[in-house]
């Protein structure tokens, strides 16, 4: 495989782990509440706004991290390295 196919799909992996880590904490929150124990939010506050006269373009992200979602990163890891 090639490297940069190879790249991508690491960021695919690590992102899905991310997401599936955050929304079984979501999920599990009620029973381990340790789950859900986050950081502060990163990410472009107030988004950046380009503002044209026929239409507006709005660029901005966030995110926080919580203990399900670096569980999720970890295991995406490690899934990732056994391809």
């Amino acid at each position: 495989m090639r490297r940069g196919k190879k790249g991508w799909l690491l960021v695919f992996f690590l992102v899905l782990g991310s997401f599936l880590g955050s929304l079984l904490g979501q999920a599990l929150g009620g029973i381990a509440p340790w789950l859900n124990l986050s950081s502060q939010a990163y990410g472009i506050n107030p988004p950046l706004v380009l503002s044209l006269d026929m239409f507006t373009l709005t660029f901005g992200f966030s995110f926080r991290l919580t203990v399900a979602g670096v569980l999720g990163l970890i295991i995406a890891l490690i899934l990732f390295k056994r391809l």
